[in-house]
């Protein structure tokens, strides 16, 4: 298949009734984004609940993807019933999900490592799995010293990281350490390279810190990426909705990497917002295949319009 181009892609508002209706039937399962797709740091995005309502109304699942497990289920909860759309916990996933998810199809057995926060360190252990952590404690500036806080010999075989706000040298080098062992395996949740705060600012993500990490594996050795943009997330997704045509699925998302970029890797459709992380300008300026969308919209709240301009029977 010839690789896409942004000159190519059409806001989904600009096409003609019949492509309005065969993009909506093109569909059975909507995937979306939360954070700059439903709303913002502080605020929601207008219309937002009323567009997924819409969306449900004419027979489409919706599936909650977000690669911020640091905010709490019931957190979750409270924004999406709070925009007006409906929640189902079964319906919201995040990396934290697919990690206990993976760990659980595998019978994990085994100590693991995990770098992340307080919160998901204690679900990870609500599930069942044995967690080690740390080191927390400041670490006194001598070699010597470090190498005896860092070199534990614990028994881990899986290395798991995702978001974790006090992250430093010596988790790297605890965590490069398991990993010379020829059957640790290193997990990654949300590997983002940018966090979205608010309109014209962001902060670096985790990406940064797991390439570092994943760049200390010997030749041959792939971290599973079981946030956005791992195929080992679509794999997931796939398995737990009963998705047996990827092409079947509009995920939506407002950032190149990681929501189109997950889509592409998977075979979904996408569809990527302006109402996030990216502007048009961004938009229009990038070149990567793989991170260019099927469409694209000024936000979420476009489908409600699409399908409220088509006739009853052609929105079926």
């Amino acid at each position: 298949m010839a690789a896409k181009e942004m000159s190519q892609v059409k806001n989904i508002l600009d096409l003609s009734i019949e492509e309005k209706r065969n993009f909506l039937n093109s569909f059975d399962f909507l995937m979306t984004d939360c954070d700059g797709v439903l709303w913002n740091l502080f605020e929601p995005i207008p219309g937002t609940g009323e567009a997924l309502r819409d969306v449900e109304a004419v027979g489409k699942k919706i599936v909650y993807v977000s690669n911020n497990s640091v905010r709490t289920d019931e957190a979750y909860e409270k924004k999406i019933v709070g925009i007006g759309a409906t929640y189902r916990q079964e319906d919201l996933v995040h990396p934290i999900h697919t990690i206990i998810h993976y760990l659980k199809k595998i019978n994990c057995q085994e100590l693991i490592y995990f770098i992340g926060t307080a919160h998901t360190t204690n679900l990870l252990r609500a599930a069942g799995f044995n967690v080690i952590v740390g080191p927390n404690e400041r670490v006194e500036e001598d070699f010597h010293k470090l190498v005896t806080l860092v070199k534990d010999n614990q028994p881990v075989k899986y290395v798991i990281m995702d978001v974790d706000f006090n992250y430093g040298y010596p988790h790297f080098l605890r965590a490069e350490l398991y990993l010379r062992d020829p059957e640790c395996q290193l997990i990654l949740g949300a590997t983002d390279y940018r966090l979205p705060m608010m309109a014209g600012f962001d902060l670096p993500g985790p990406g940064y810190f797991m390439d570092a990490l994943a760049l200390t594996l010997p030749p041959g050795k792939k971290p599973i990426v079981l946030g956005k943009p791992g195929v080992g997330l679509g794999e997931i997704l796939k398995e737990k909705y009963g998705v047996t045509d990827p092409q079947r699925v509009l995920f939506v998302g407002d950032m190149p990497l990681p929501d189109i970029k997950l889509a592409t890797n998977n075979g979904f459709r996408s569809l990527l917002v302006l109402s996030g992380g990216t502007s048009r300008e961004q938009m229009l300026a990038n070149e990567d295949s793989t991170q260019i969308p099927d469409f694209y919209a000024d936000s979420i709240t476009a489908l409600s319009t699409l399908i409220q301009s088509l006739p009853p029977q052609s929105a079926l």
